[in-house]
């Protein structure tokens, strides 16, 4: 997913449980830090001269969750309970997003480099390397994440 979705996603989320007991800018922070610049991890993916089609490192799969995201929830739990989820959700919501988007993915990563290909929206802007046609635009998932905003701006 591209970095608009995977932060209005993050935010609205978070917004939606957390809007009565932290504040805007806390949500808007851990929205940015684990939605968007956990996909910084791909500069290492291209420092190791990864093919341009998988970029991405073991970070940005489900183990990751376990070995960085849970361990570093509870650590910023104990500045506030909330932390947690703060940390956590978006995390998950990043991931998820990423299973959803047509490329590659490594489920079992650290353990396994196998990659396989399983989502069904296509990327915009289109990356380079991306050949194929099939899929459903990602920008219905911006328009649907936008229109959700809007709903939660006006109510």
């Amino acid at each position: 997913m591209n970095p608009l979705n995977h932060f209005l996603t993050s935010f609205i989320v978070l917004f939606l449980i957390f809007q009565n007991s932290i504040s805007t800018t806390e949500i808007l922070i851990f929205s940015l830090i684990f939605s968007i610049l956990l996909d910084l991890n791909q500069l290492i993916g291209i420092y190791l001269k990864k093919p341009k089609k998988h970029h991405r490192t073991w970070i940005e799969e489900p183990f990751s969750l376990i070995i960085i995201g849970i361990p570093l929830g509870l650590i910023l739990s104990t500045i506030k309970p909330e932390y947690f989820f703060l940390v956590i959700i978006p995390y998950t919501l990043h991931i998820i997003q990423d299973y959803l988007t047509i490329h590659e993915v490594s489920p079992l990563a650290p353990f396994s480099k196998k990659n396989v290909n399983i989502g069904f929206f296509k990327p915009f802007p289109k990356p380079s390397w991306y050949k194929k046609e099939k899929g459903i635009s990602e920008n219905y998932f911006l328009i649907l994440n936008i229109v959700i905003l809007i709903g939660i701006y006006f109510f």
